[in-house]
């Protein structure tokens, strides 16, 4: 049985019994970079590779899988010959809306890699030591705002986490751009509120016809 929201970090699924997230699946412009990123650099074990072939026989693409985890958790990592070779290459050009914040539907705004808190500044000495740019944020509750933050953030630096923090991450970016994201919730964040109205342009479009 799932444990109850009394037992458990964080509150269950009482639908689905799911145990983690498997895999996120990425394309890249070159796999013998990507191996070299995340095998070489991030130290990623490569679990297993396969290749995709065409009617005459040729490999065309390759699927290798990175273990994240000791669950079993992986990157799906793809590469396609003679495919989009480079992010600036979407397959639907879009034009830039209004909002800067927003991102593109359907595509991977980043992923993420659960690690332990106390381990971030160790981290963040190893990003440097491979030569990989990143940003060091943390997060914390905004007293003025609620159910907002306010942000400490610094470039190829640590950046100590007081007493009072919510989260701590560190984003940087693979070579092809994907953008990686080391995270450690802190015990504060427990307590942030889930009392929001979801938001839906449908809805709002409904509501001023009326």
């Amino acid at each position: 049985m799932a444990p109850t929201n009394e037992e458990s970090e964080f509150p269950t699924n009482e639908k689905f019994d799911f145990k983690s997230i498997d895999h996120i699946a990425l394309t890249v412009s070159d796999m013998e970079r990507a191996v070299d990123f995340y095998h070489h650099k991030l130290g990623m074990p490569i679990l297993y590779t396969m290749e995709y072939t065409n009617d005459a026989d040729e490999v065309i693409g390759q699927h290798w899988y990175f273990g994240i985890g000791d669950d079993g958790s992986h990157l799906a990592i793809f590469y396609w010959k003679n495919g989009y070779q480079t992010k600036e290459q979407p397959p639907v050009q879009r034009n830039k809306p209004a909002n800067p914040r927003a991102y593109p539907i359907a595509e991977l705004m980043h992923f993420n890699l659960r690690v332990d808190a106390d381990r971030i500044e160790e981290y963040t000495q190893k990003l440097k030591a491979e030569n990989i740019p990143f940003t060091h944020t943390v997060r914390y509750l905004d007293p003025s705002r609620p159910g907002q933050m306010t942000i400490e953030s610094a470039k190829d630096e640590f950046v100590p986490a007081r007493e009072d923090a919510l989260m701590t991450s560190v984003y940087f970016s693979d070579p092809d751009g994907i953008a990686i994201e080391f995270n450690a919730w802190l015990p504060t964040f427990r307590a942030w509120p889930n009392d929001k109205q979801p938001m839906s342009d449908r809805t709002a479009a409904a509501a001023q016809a009326d």
